[in-house]
């Protein structure tokens, strides 16, 4: 009896196995290495935070065989998530109006690495760091929960409950998996990580 039980289990994981594994990620998972670092943990303030990651960054770029380097704030496919109420260009919100958004830092070269298409405007390049303007990338599921349509570049936001819309949209990229991979792909923006003093943990992908 206790065989025949381990057997069902067995053959109920492989076969949601299996039906994951023809899950369509929407980013390219081969050849492709991932890591984190937090040295947050170990003492570090921002500042020297920042400049270990800058470093780490450029080390891995001079790798032969490296084609792309690039990092996140929150690790993909990982279960984990950030979320937050935004402001739209456009958009009227409201007590009973949803303006819930799920949201990632990332660096330079974020989508490319990852084989995210991007289907308008640009990705976010080394001139986005603190003191420039501050911008976003938006999903498909973003533009669409927020009427943006294909028109989401040029467009601003803010990522709080404020009205200032002080972040420009520069770029909408293709619907991709963040924290689940079975669950439907959420409404996501995009925040360079450079941009943001508090980040104590990345995830590399190489």
């Amino acid at each position: 009896a206790l065989a025949s039980a381990l057997l069902i289990c067995a053959g109920l994981f492989l076969r949601s196995l299996v039906n994951v594994s023809h899950v369509a990620l929407g980013v390219q998972a081969d050849n492709l290495v991932a890591f984190s670092l937090s040295p947050g943990r170990s003492g570090y303030d921002t500042t020297r935070c920042a400049l270990l990651f800058r470093r780490v960054h450029d080390e891995l770029a001079r790798l032969p065989g490296v084609t792309g380097v690039t990092a996140s704030a929150v690790p993909l496919l990982a279960g984990i998530n950030l979320g937050r109420p935004v402001q739209v260009q456009g958009f009227h919100t409201g007590p009973d109006i949803d303006n819930h958004s799920y949201y990632d830092r990332v660096g330079a070269g974020y989508f490319a690495t990852l084989g995210i298409p991007l289907l308008a405007g640009r990705e976010f390049t080394a001139s986005d760091v603190a003191g420039a303007p501050r911008v976003a990338v938006v999903n498909q599921a973003f533009a669409k929960k927020f009427h943006l349509g294909g028109d989401a570049v040029g467009k601003f936001m803010s990522d709080g409950s404020n009205d200032s819309l002080n972040i420009e949209i520069v770029g909408l990229v293709q619907d991709a998996k963040y924290s689940e991979v079975k669950d439907p792909v959420p409404p996501q923006f995009f925040l360079p990580w450079p941009q943001d003093a508090s980040v104590g943990t990345l995830t590399f992908y190489v």
